[in-house]
């Protein structure tokens, strides 16, 4: 073991990598109104503003609303990418994870219910953004949240071996950091599993932590985890029609060691030792693990939005229980 993670070799940290100050510029930049205009869609939602009174359930109108899914991913993103200069971030992180986690539920619930209604399209719903999802099963293991990881990596697990994800996602644009995670997820809780393409085991760095993320000699790990931090850094730019990065200018985290941070939680929750990691992507306030943060309640438009969801479909929390989406994360057959 010890000559094969001493053997992994270093891409070098890419002189491309976004500096911090080009960062700060970005988010400076990101137009409010978008996170307006998706809140307003969840008033709507829980207000039934959105309802047609002439029609029976089930019908479109009723679809459950996610948009709070893709909001609170993308609006934690951006708490972390500015974290550095923040000294609430997070508070203010826990807050928009909570989103995330309803907007998450609703989103898979949809897709069963559409096979279930639409018996005649194969294909079904295919749009539940697997990067995301993943990249946010790391968030709430920075915050220390256990019971959310779990949950999120098997619903992620459920999803996919379903075939709910995004196609072009899935088959071009090759998110090999994020399906490290859940593979790492996967090796962690023993349990679920998906036939990946070949391409998520096409990256040796990758390959051997996942190999070897358990060992007691954390020292062992520092040459892999050294040449993931560089991995990272070359993984950060704008998308191409041919170019795809896993953590593009869109999605963020171009200067937040999410997977790392995955990882060692993990080991942490394994009770074993973290090694020291000597790298400008782990620098404050990502050098060290955060301590488990206080879990925030749902506020008034999260509480009305999964009401709403569970008022409207009597079979929801069932869909969306935890025995349901690990039960259907232990497939092993291909999309």
């Amino acid at each position: 073991m010890d000559k094969e993670l001493i053997a992994c070799d270093r891409p070098g940290i890419d002189p491309k990598w976004p500096k911090p100050k080009s960062i700060e510029l970005r988010l400076k930049k990101a137009p409010p109104w978008i996170v307006q205009m998706a809140l307003e869609a969840i008033e709507d939602y829980v207000s039934r503003a959105d309802c047609d009174a002439s029609r029976e359930l089930p019908n479109k109108r009723n679809v459950t609303n996610f948009e709070a899914g893709s909001l609170g991913a993308r609006q934690s993103f951006q708490i972390l990418d500015g974290a550095p200069q923040q000294s609430d971030w997070l508070s203010r992180l826990a807050a928009w994870a909570r989103y995330h986690e309803v907007g998450l539920r609703h989103e898979y619930f949809w897709h069963c219910q559409y096979r279930e209604f639409f018996p005649d399209r194969p294909r079904g719903l295919m749009m539940f953004n697997l990067s995301e999802s993943a990249a946010m099963m790391g968030v709430f293991a920075l915050l220390g949240w256990r019971e959310q990881v779990t949950y999120s990596g098997y619903l992620c697990h459920a999803a996919v071996n379903q075939g709910f994800q995004l196609a072009l996602q899935y088959r071009d644009e090759h998110k090999r950091a994020q399906i490290f995670m859940l593979q790492l997820f996967a090796d962690w809780k023993g349990d679920a599993s998906h036939a990946w393409p070949s391409y998520a085991s096409a990256e040796p760095i990758y390959q051997h932590l996942l190999a070897n993320w358990r060992t007691p000699d954390a020292s062992l790990l520092i040459p892999c985890l050294l040449a993931a931090c560089d991995r990272h850094t070359h993984q950060c730019g704008n998308d191409t029609l041919s170019r795809f990065y896993e953590f593009n200018s869109d999605i963020g985290l171009q200067r937040v060691p999410v997977e790392i941070l995955f990882l060692l939680r993990l080991r942490e929750w394994e009770g074993l030792v973290n090694p020291t990691i000597d790298h400008p992507l782990m620098s404050a306030p990502f050098n060290v693990l955060a301590a488990e943060q206080p879990i925030p309640p749902l506020d008034e438009l999260m509480a009305g939005s999964l009401r709403r969801a569970q008022t409207d479909w009597p079979q929801y929390d069932d869909v969306v229980s935890m025995a349901s989406v690990r039960t259907l994360a232990k497939s092993t057959v291909a999309p």
